[in-house]
């Protein structure tokens, strides 16, 4: 994932990084399945997509974690 689409990434909101990183989980899984059956021919591919993943999922996390500070903050 370049810079600028992980830049992007972060301006979605929460629904949209969900459904992202449920298609990404998908995919992984596909690609592995693929892997399995030798029909893969780029096997980086899978690290990428996990590489991805990792990034979409500490978005998410960041961003619940900062809801919830902001929450605490107002009470």
């Amino acid at each position: 994932m370049k810079k600028s689409e992980f830049v992007q990434i972060k301006g979605f909101d929460l629904k949209e990084l969900r459904i992202k990183a449920k298609a990404l989980k998908e995919e992984i899984a596909n690609l592995v399945l693929d892997k399995n059956m030798k029909k893969l021919k780029d096997k980086k591919m899978i690290m990428k997509k996990k590489k991805e993943l990792a990034q979409i999922l500490t978005v998410i996390k960041q961003k619940e974690l900062l809801a919830k500070l902001e929450s605490e903050e107002k009470k």
